[in-house]
């Protein structure tokens, strides 16, 4: 189990989180330095100096863009907060996401609250940071608890807050029935990665999974605490207990991205009283920026939930991996599979048309593409699918995806599936093989320039000190399971 906290840490011990010690002010000042340092592929960020209670982070759950470098894992940091470490592969952490492993509350750990500190119930003096233009302190990355017959679920939240003790929130419209007449509830913020993924898994998109703190204990054996009755994250930084009732009343400011396709509803949530652990840390999402952890965590989750549904589809399991880009903002798929016959690609691409709104366009790849490559997927789209031929548009009636920032109108239009594989029906002899080092030059050119190549590293490591990185190593690059 990795706590927020310990997260953090070890961002800091590699080098991946930088403090800033200048003041930043909560109104949207923060989420400008939090957007330009995600823009730029900077470490994640803590912001220590601020107006109130609580210290921020941003990007502690983003990552690179793919474009920016050959071998980028832009889940990386997601996968050191589940405990997995940052050099996981893809597909070891789909498997992980997709598995769906619960642990029963009865033989889940149960701790008492590490928010033990009585803050009163001003949401104000927690100094939370605005994300929008209408200066209202925001929370953009924590999960509600509610408690109906006996049985807690988790659901994502995003809001503002109104007046010194009233939050607005919106939660995902399935769950909006557990508050009916008023429910006493909990907002925890600063929560494990663990905690936010099976908040996703559970309520977005078409998922109505009730069951979130199993979930998040049996994926990465997240502690739980015991709350007026309800189960509660027991490592969160700020918890925020009160009463929740549905209202008509929005919520401003840009949507969190697990929003653009789920059904929503508002809340309005009265505190009662604030809780806090010693030096608390609350991370937080300039929303609607490039690259943001929210974008991150639905690429995950929705990719997981895509790459276990396909390869159950058929009986048998021929997709490599799925991903959803955050490139792209999850308005593209990409498939790399096996192709069991000729059509079972476009079959393929419109299976994963009917489980997801998020994208309009399918890019399909064969089994061998890297999941690290993301610019060798974006070539073979261009180099080996004929547009003419493999760019595959539907009639113009299809709904419009929900992710993209275009087509926000409604109305219908294609959807572009393309087929990038090499036909099953043709002949391996037809088939044109991959240019590597390896199958370009004979075995003594290729020992002949390593040679050449230690030699010019020694001598430069002699001349001024510094080790040159290791050569790229292609074979070691395949071991993320691509």
């Amino acid at each position: 189990m990795t706590t927020l906290s310990d997260h953090l840490d070890d961002l800091r011990e590699r080098g991946d989180l930088l403090e800033i010690g200048d003041r930043v002010h909560w109104d949207t000042e923060a989420a400008v330095v939090a957007t330009e340092a995600l823009r730029h592929n900077c470490a994640a960020l803590r912001f220590d100096e601020t107006a109130g209670r609580v210290a921020y982070a941003s990007g502690v759950y983003a990552g690179p863009d793919q474009i920016s470098g050959r071998e980028n894992r832009p889940w990386r940091r997601i996968a050191a907060g589940l405990g997995l470490g940052h050099d996981v592969g893809c597909v070891d952490l789909l498997d992980v996401l997709s598995r769906w492993e619960t642990t029963p509350l009865s033989d889940a750990v149960l701790l008492d609250p590490a928010a033990d500190r009585d803050a009163g119930d001003d949401l104000y003096a927690l100094g939370l940071p605005g994300v929008d233009d209408a200066g209202r302190q925001g929370v953009t990355q924590g999960v509600i608890a509610v408690e109906r017959d006996g049985t807690t679920t988790w659901a994502p939240v995003r809001g503002t807050v109104h007046r010194g003790s009233t939050l607005r929130v919106v939660v995902p419209g399935a769950v909006d029935e557990w508050f009916e007449g008023g429910r006493a509830a909990s907002v925890s913020l600063g929560v494990e990665a663990a905690t936010l993924v099976a908040a996703l898994q559970g309520w977005t998109q078409d998922r109505t999974v009730p069951a979130v703190p199993e979930r998040a204990a049996g994926l990465a054996d997240v502690p739980l605490a015991r709350v007026d009755g309800r189960v509660v994250p027991a490592s969160a930084e700020v918890r925020i207990d009160g009463v929740a009732d549905p209202t008509d009343a929005p919520v401003s400011g840009p949507e969190a991205t697990w929003e653009r396709a789920t059904e929503t509803a508002t809340l309005s949530f009265e505190a009662e009283g604030i809780r806090l652990r010693e030096d608390p840390t609350v991370p937080f999402v300039p929303l609607g920026a490039p690259l943001a952890d929210d974008v991150h965590l639905m690429s995950l989750v929705e990719a997981a939930t895509l790459y276990r549904r396909v390869n159950g589809y058929w009986g048998v399991s021929p997709v490599s991996w799925v991903q959803l880009p955050v490139e792209s903002r999850l308005g593209l798929c990409l498939v790399s599979s096996e192709i069991l016959y000729a059509g079972f690609d476009w079959q393929l691409a419109n299976a994963l048309f009917s489980f997801s709104d998020y994208f309009d366009k399918v890019l399909v790849l064969d089994e061998y593409a890297r999941p690290t490559d993301l610019a060798r997927a974006l070539d073979d789209m261009w180099v080996k699918a004929h547009p003419g031929n493999d760019w595959v548009f539907s009639d113009p009636n299809a709904p419009a995806a929900t992710a993209p920032v275009y087509r926000r109108d409604g109305e219908t239009g294609s959807r572009l599936y393309i087929s990038a594989i090499w036909d099953p029906r043709w002949d391996e002899d037809y088939i044109a093989p991959r240019v590597t080092f390896e199958s370009s030059f004979p075995e003594g050119i290729r020992e002949s320039a390593l040679e050449r190549w230690e030699t010019l590293t020694a001598s430069r490591a002699g001349d001024d000190g510094i080790e040159d990185p290791p050569p790229y190593d292609d074979a070691a690059s395949r071991g993320d399971g691509a």
